[in-house]
């Protein structure tokens, strides 16, 4: 057996390593509706098979021209995903995730951090930039970027994600967040047993706190000029680290970290498969 065979003998047995039995069982029975009906053509190539191509180079941060071929045609692969996208399907993919996890090891609602973080997005300007998700990096010299902005239970479990232009500041994204929940907290209507948030300073605005009262919240702000305080048996502790280290995990994946998708929607779609993933990871770690 040759190098160039042994490589690619290496290449088939890692990609099967992807994608979890347990993962594909969760999320197979979304993809059912796009299966072809109607005989004729070459033999189509599996779903988990494609499936594993876009989780390779949502890992990668590759090119779709440099994909494995054992994962299929760059055209294949990309309109598959294209399509997939456009339905929602990896939206629900994360709520299918979020239900799971909420069924098996359950959330911690109680305390619940929200932050964003900016990415490079060098990809091809447009006329509608808002609409897709970018905009000029004020903290980058004006390059263009885009923001992630994420809300975790107490553990760092991703809850709910929004994808804005990079010049779009952090207090403006709390409601999409919210609203872009995979899985409703419980309804908690006593104010005494309302959820914590903890936010850091650039939410330290009259108008966030009314706002994140608004969604059933009570709001933990870090206030601009505050000094740090010791954590004492009467008070709460910050738990805003949390996010920033779920924010770590999901650059992990290399075509988070960079941005290289022109569309806003396909973004966010990797962005929801990446939290799916998370999620179901962790259960396969405790199981």
């Amino acid at each position: 057996m040759n190098n160039l065979l042994i490589y690619k003998y290496f290449l088939w047995v890692m990609s099967y390593q992807e994608i979890s039995d347990d993962f594909w069982d969760l999320v197979a029975p979304l993809l059912e509706r796009f299966k072809r009906r109607k005989p004729g053509g070459s033999k189509p190539l599996e779903f988990r098979v494609l499936l594993n191509g876009i989780f390779y180079l949502l890992k990668t941060g590759c090119q779709w021209a440099f994909l494995p071929s054992f994962y299929g045609s760059k055209s294949t692969l990309h309109e598959h995903f294209q399509r997939w996208a456009s339905a929602g399907i990896f939206a629900e993919m994360f709520r299918l995730g979020a239900a799971r996890y909420e069924e098996l090891q359950g959330f911690k609602w109680d305390w619940q951090s929200m932050d964003g973080s900016l990415v490079q997005a060098p990809t091809r300007q447009s006329t509608s930039l808002s609409e897709e998700g970018v905009g000029r990096n004020p903290t980058d010299r004006g390059k263009s970027g885009s923001k992630i902005h994420l809300l975790t239970d107490q553990e760092g479990m991703p809850c709910g994600v929004a994808l804005a232009g990079a010049n779009v500041h952090d207090s403006r994204l709390v409601t999409a967040t919210v609203e872009g929940l995979a899985l409703s907290a419980p309804k908690i209507k006593p104010m005494e047993e309302r959820p914590h948030l903890c936010l850091d300073k650039a939410y330290d605005m009259k108008r966030v706190e009314i706002e994140v009262l608004n969604h059933g919240y009570t709001p933990h702000i870090r206030r601009i000029g505050e000094e740090k305080q010791h954590v004492t048996q009467d008070s709460h502790p910050a738990r805003r680290w949390v996010v920033e280290r779920t924010f770590a995990w999901l650059k992990g994946f290399r075509a988070i970290r960079t941005r290289y998708t022109c569309r806003g929607a396909n973004y966010l779609a990797l962005l929801h498969l990446a939290c799916t993933l998370v999620l179901t990871r962790r259960l396969e770690a405790i199981a």
